[in-house]
């Protein structure tokens, strides 16, 4: 083909990426490169074509075809970057970026996404002097401006991250990013309300889809902050739109459920999303859904599978089996465990999709929150261990997530914040925090003298059949919205909860609307723990002293 017939198949390709529609694009892009493999404008755009796509592999493979054809390239090699930090590469990330900045110095943007490489891999300092060295030479730029915001506001740095972001919009007011990242840091602070007024005022016209679904999740967050439920679970369905980062792919074969269409006389399976402690929260709508009016006529559930057997102990009359989650293409897709070809169901669904039909307000969340059911055995057991620990209050302890990085540290407390509740006497603390702790357990031995007991033999990550039972166990788990948390709660355990001034699941509430057993300790500002852990240390007092 000569080249007039591959300059019309960029072109219409460039057209549809210009109208969002990157798959059609694509497909255009790579029949092009088919025809003439040196075309570079053809990896280009097939390249942009599947980022925008969210295939971030293919995206990695075309990017490199075509730095093969201009070795060197700096735009190419910021591109490489960006892909590779997406991809979770961050010290690929910056050895690309790095590379682009040698052969163009004081670009703009590789050094923001160098910034965001270094913080990646926890080296923050070196990225805010990368930032400042940059800004220093090139004042003007808001996009730097923005880029130490962010930065500034994962760290924990409010006041300077106001500062840089609105230096950014000074600059450049219409800079969409800015004016995003300025409103989210209204309601990490608490102010939910301006902060979903200022993300109202952001047009979706000429968005992309990732800037579009980035900017609906977070409205969603604010309305159901301030308890605007019909708003707030219409918007939260962007979580699993393609465009939004993270999101999960639902490879399920048949037909999928969609809210306004009825329940009652299908044979209905559910499928578990996000992260665990999502599963577990969003399982307190299968009680309602098993006795309401609108009761399916069978129930499956697939959930993570090591979850399998708590929830089939709780719901025997349910089919009970895991799915699974893999990594395709840079996207998360799940898709059913081994055994469900045999489950006969007539259409299926997400979990949270039930959210707008079963949790319409606040008074729909009236009733249990004792939907798990731990293994009595292991109860039994656990009781037996800890009887040999004496009279003391037993408490189990929960501080942080798995996820920790990026903004998300602004919603846990340092643990040195905790020392007036390990401080309290008369209590046993038992560790039931998953993941590398021996630093904040070494660090309550060390400087407070207070022994946090981990169990032995047990699992807090995988065995989660065990954690259920040992929360069920303890007189009292006090800990941060986690996975085990979670679990505690779902079980029926009495449990506080330490949440930041942004936590979306109060629901604009003063209470914990999901487990009505559960108090709510909720701090004012972000960043002020002192007043929480106060106030958790007086009532653990008062517990172990009654």
């Amino acid at each position: 083909m000569t080249a007039a017939p591959i300059a019309t198949l960029l072109a219409k390709a460039a057209a549809h990426l210009e109208a969002f529609r990157p798959d059609e694009a694509a497909s255009l892009a790579r029949s092009a490169v088919e025809i003439d493999r040196t075309s570079l404008a053809g990896w280009r755009l097939l390249a942009l074509a599947c980022e925008a796509g969210g295939d971030l592999a293919g995206a990695l493979s075309a990017y490199e075809a075509a730095l093969a054809l201009a070795p060197g390239d700096p735009d190419l090699l910021t591109r490489l970057g960006r892909i590779a930090l997406e991809l979770d590469l961050a010290g690929a990330a910056e050895g690309l970026l790095r590379q682009a900045l040698a052969a163009r110095q004081g670009d703009t943007s590789a050094t923001c996404l160098l910034a965001r490489a270094l913080a990646a891999q926890a080296r923050s300092d070196e990225a805010v002097d990368v930032l400042m060295a940059h800004l220093a030479d090139h004042p003007d730029a808001p996009v730097a401006w923005d880029a130490l915001g962010v930065l500034a506001g994962d760290r924990g740095d409010l006041v300077a991250a106001r500062t840089c972001f609105t230096e950014a919009l000074r600059l450049a007011p219409d800079f969409t990013a800015a004016r995003f990242n300025a409103a989210n840091l209204l309601i990490t602070e608490g102010d939910s309300r301006s902060g979903l007024e200022a993300l109202e005022g952001i047009p979706e016209v000429g968005l992309s889809p990732r800037e579009r679904a980035t900017l609906v999740f977070s409205r969603a967050c604010a309305r159901l902050r301030l308890g605007d439920l019909e708003g707030g679970w219409k918007d939260y369905a962007i979580r699993n739109d393609p465009g939004y980062p993270g999101s999960a792919e639902f490879d399920i074969p048949g037909k999928r459920w969609r809210p306004g269409a009825p329940l009652s006389e299908r044979k209905l399976l559910i499928v578990g999303e996000q992260g665990l402690g999502d599963e577990v929260i969003f399982g307190g709508l299968l009680p309602d859904l098993l006795s309401g009016k609108d009761r399916p006529a069978a129930l499956a559930l697939a959930v993570e599978p090591r979850l399998t057997g708590l929830f089939q102990r709780s719901f025997p009359g349910v089919t009970v089996s895991a799915h699974t989650t893999q990594s395709v293409g840079g996207r998360r897709v799940r898709r059913l465990g081994e055994g469900w070809d045999a489950v006969d169901y007539s259409a299926w669904t997400p979990m949270a999709d039930l959210l707008p039909v079963l949790r319409p307000d606040l008074e729909s969340f009236r009733g249990g929150g004792d939907f798990l059911a731990a293994d009595p055995d292991r109860i039994g057991d656990w009781r037996a261990r800890l009887a040999g620990l004496g009279p003391e209050l037993r408490v189990g302890l929960l501080w942080k997530s798995a996820m920790m990085s990026g903004s998300r540290g602004n919603a846990f407390a340092a643990f040195d914040a905790w020392r007036p509740v390990l401080e309290v006497p008369g209590v046993t603390f038992v560790n039931l925090q998953y993941g590398d702790c021996k630093d904040e357990v070494a660090f309550a031995w060390d400087q407070l003298g207070v022994k946090i007991r981990t169990p032995a033999g047990l699992d807090l990550k995988q065995d989660l059949e065990g954690v259920a039972a040992l929360s069920c166990a303890l007189d009292l788990v006090v800990g941060v919205s986690n996975a085990s948390f979670n679990l505690a709660a779902a079980c029926g355990v009495p449990a506080w909860l330490i949440t930041a001034p942004d936590a979306w699941t109060t629901l604009g509430s003063d209470v914990y609307p999901w487990y009505p057993q559960v108090r709510l300790f909720a701090s004012r500002r972000a960043g002020d723990w002192d007043e929480v852990f106060r106030s958790v240390a007086e009532a653990l007092a008062a517990s172990s002293a009654g």
